[in-house]
């Protein structure tokens, strides 16, 4: 039959569509017969006939590095990684790639992936951002395109993973081809189906109460394994040891079973990179390996808490432009109203997924817990706070705690619906940041549910400060006093009406000395096993063991090795009720001994305040135990002006600066209330009663500013 014009565009386009059915082919836009665009379509890196490959030659490469923190076996082209961020480079004097568009590296990871660094000619490239591309441990090979305006590669590198203090891979070759349609290698593509629990018993009891089983949990560990993985690089499913804590194995569940650990709380994040795509279908991938974690633990008779995700990443600008820029793999919610209705649908799939996963093949042993530390990032600190702290009389405040709750009912409702087990499985409930002054706060509500008793509030603690810029190396009295004042209002708020609270993390940085945080962690478990109360808690632990960030490392999972292991202990026996016996060569060694400030001067050299550019800051340990109950602070003051003027206060632990001349309770000689201190002589003193003085120990600084004056000493005098 002849073939008309009309004909062959047909054939065309049932051709298009064979072609479409494969699957696995990307599309072009050509010219067809008929005048429009078609699609045709193009497999990604088919090598292109007659061009020859370059073969790296790995027998040239670098049997180490300088440092020799990096090895390379040429007779099994194995590189041995010894040290975090440790590398090997092999030169190749600027080789000519004009003739190439791919590098294709084939490997075989032994535990973790690594880093391929494509080191172009090009001093204007960035190391990381440019040059550097991650080959995942599950892959064998990946292939990076090359860079269309680059002529020349001095060379490539090969470097461990962050955070990865030992690792092992293998080279098996690094070839530079020119293909048709070069594409990157998708770490984050995945054809396994979901996971879905096909358990058919049921072996929750639905008379259980929250109140008697939160009482068995015992000693908990914060796991921070699956927390989420840095977002300026696409790591696909890999476990990602950025936190210090290596990839996870059934023999560290058993060390820390054997330590007196009970239950083991799994910190998940899957937004930060498990999701597939617009649907926010989790990658199977990562719902296996938080699988084996449980199983394991469940093997050896331990509790596991099964977190949700995180909110806090959505303040990190490279996360905000990949998500916003509508990266699939990276996604977050917020508490929010103008986020609501894409963070409702993300909270909704990760717990209808997990929920699915993790059913009637687990019983009361697995504990769900709805989200961790939900914050409003989008609320700009003002007048003193900000998402992280909550004010009941803020507006957006109040949104966020009437989304938080109906997030919370969400999740209660999602995991309800999948019946079974779930149906009367224990969830945790997160508070705002996780502040205790956020779940005792009226604005915060316990979802409805239909499952009795089986909710269980939860707060985050860390009586000493958070941070490595913001923590105390002293216990003192108003931190004592402030973790009373918590448990106080727990028992009204929940304790006095049967209703148990957990304690998700517990914890004081290392920076402290070993005694403080020892008395610290004993007087806050003696409220948590308080007769009358149902409580528990969980140690949080880091894995920075160097002290190179915020230094909660107790536990080196690498080596499957504890530090200040007399503090871990503690906190494991005061969570049974019972008190770690220290030596008496311990206490002896470690007990901390202040001396007296008293009629000293506290200053180095004297300080001239000139029009309020020259403010100092005191800061608050000093007058840690090193002070009278109540005293007076002395200030030897040279006049440079007509009007001298003194500032003189502190900044409290929300970063509120409390001016002592407007407080009714400060008395001063030398001066005068008005607009701050008016300078009248050269010796001023203020008062500081009990109250003050507690306070002061426990804010964030004493603060001194002014205009034309010179502050040539600062004393404290009773």
């Amino acid at each position: 039959m002849k073939k008309t014009t009309k004909h062959i565009a047909l054939l065309a386009l049932c051709m298009a569509a064979v072609l479409a059915l494969a699957g696995c082919l990307t599309t072009e836009e050509t010219q067809t017969q008929t005048g429009k665009q078609q699609a045709v379509y193009v497999e990604p890196n088919v090598p292109i006939p007659g061009e020859i490959p370059y073969n790296v030659d790995l027998s040239r490469f670098p049997s180490r590095n300088d440092n020799k923190t990096a090895i390379f076996d040429r007779a099994t082209n194995t590189v041995t990684i010894q040290k975090e961020n440790a590398n090997i480079y092999h030169g190749l004097n600027n080789l000519d790639i004009t003739k190439y568009n791919i590098l294709r590296i084939k490997y075989k990871a032994v535990d973790y992936g690594f880093f391929l660094v494509v080191d172009y000619d090009d001093a204007s490239l960035d190391w990381t951002n440019d040059k550097m591309t991650y080959c995942p441990s599950y892959l064998t090979e990946m292939i990076i395109p090359l860079k269309n305006n680059q002529k020349r590669l001095s060379g490539i590198c090969v470097q461990g993973t962050w955070g990865a203090r030992y690792q092992q891979f293998v080279i098996e070759s690094v070839t530079l081809e020119k293909v048709d349609n070069p594409q990157k290698t998708d770490v984050y593509a995945s054809d396994e189906p979901p996971v879905i629990d096909r358990g058919m018993a049921i072996t929750i009891s639905g008379k259980t109460d929250a109140w008697d089983f939160v009482k068995q949990l015992g000693a908990g560990l914060n796991y921070q394994v699956f927390e989420n993985s840095p977002f300026k690089m696409d790591f696909g499913m890999d476990v990602q040891p950025q936190n210090g804590i290596s990839k996870p194995t059934k023999e560290q569940i058993q060390f820390l079973k054997q330590k007196g650990f009970k239950t083991i709380r799994l910190q998940t994040n899957p937004n930060l990179g498990g999701i597939l795509d617009e649907n926010y279908t989790l990658n199977p991938m990562y719902i296996k390996q938080i699988k084996q974690v449980i199983d394991w633990c469940i093997e050896e008779d331990m509790y596991v808490i099964l977190c949700g995700p995180f909110s806090e990443h959505m303040g990190f600008d490279e996360f905000k432009r990949r998500a916003e820029a509508g990266d699939k793999h990276f996604v977050g919610f917020y508490l929010n109203e103008k986020k609501k209705k894409e963070s409702t649908k993300l909270i909704e799939a990760v717990w209808k997924q997990y929920a699915q996963a993790f059913n009637n093949s687990y019983d009361e042993h697995l504990i769900f817990e709805t989200l961790n530390e939900p914050v409003d990032m989008l609320h700009e600190w003002y007048d003193g706070h900000d998402g992280w702290t909550p004010k009941s009389n803020c507006s957006a405040c109040k949104k966020a705690f009437a989304l938080l709750n109906e997030y919370n009912q969400l999740i209660v409702n999602t995991i309800r619906a999948t019946g079974g087990n779930n149906a009367n499985r224990f969830i945790i409930v997160e508070g705002i940041a996780g502040n205790w002054k956020n779940i005792t706060d009226n604005l915060f509500k316990l979802p409805a549910d239909t499952a009795w008793n089986k909710l269980i509030p939860t707060l985050h603690e860390y009586p000493m400060g958070p941070l490595k810029v913001r923590y105390n190396d002293y216990y003192t009295e108003s931190i004592k006093a402030t973790i009373k004042e918590e448990f106080d209002a727990l028992d009204k708020t929940y304790f006095s009406k049967h209703i148990p609270v957990y304690v998700g993390e517990i914890s004081n940085l290392r920076y402290s000395p070993i005694m403080e945080r020892i008395n610290c962690i004993k007087d806050f478990m003696a409220e948590v096993t308080k007769p009358g109360r149902s409580c528990t808690a969980c140690f949080h632990n880091d894995g920075d063991i160097e002290g190179t960030a915020n230094y909660f490392g107790y536990y080196d999972s690498w080596n499957l090795k504890w530090y200040d292991e007399e503090y871990v202990d503690t906190f494991i026996y005061a969570a049974e009720g019972k008190v770690y016996p220290l030596s008496a060569d311990f206490i002896k060694k470690n007990e901390v001994k202040i001396e007296s400030i008293v009629g000293k001067n506290l200053l180095t050299e004297p300080k001239e305040l000139k029009d309020w550019k020259n403010g100092f800051s005191l800061e608050n340990e000093i007058f840690v135990r090193s002070v009278p109950a109540k005293y007076k602070f002395e200030l030897d003051i040279e006049k440079k002006g007509s009007t001298p003027i003194l500032m003189f206060g502190y900044h409290d632990k929300n970063w509120k600066f409390i001016d002592f001349s407007k407080r009714s309770d400060v008395k001063v000689t030398g001066a005068v209330k008005g607009n701050n201190f008016e300078v009248r002589a050269t010796t001023v003193t203020i008062t500081i009663n009990e109250e003050l003085a507690a306070l002061i120990e426990d804010c964030n600084g004493i603060w001194i500013d002014g205009q034309q004056i010179i502050i040539k000493s600062v004393k404290v005098v009773e």
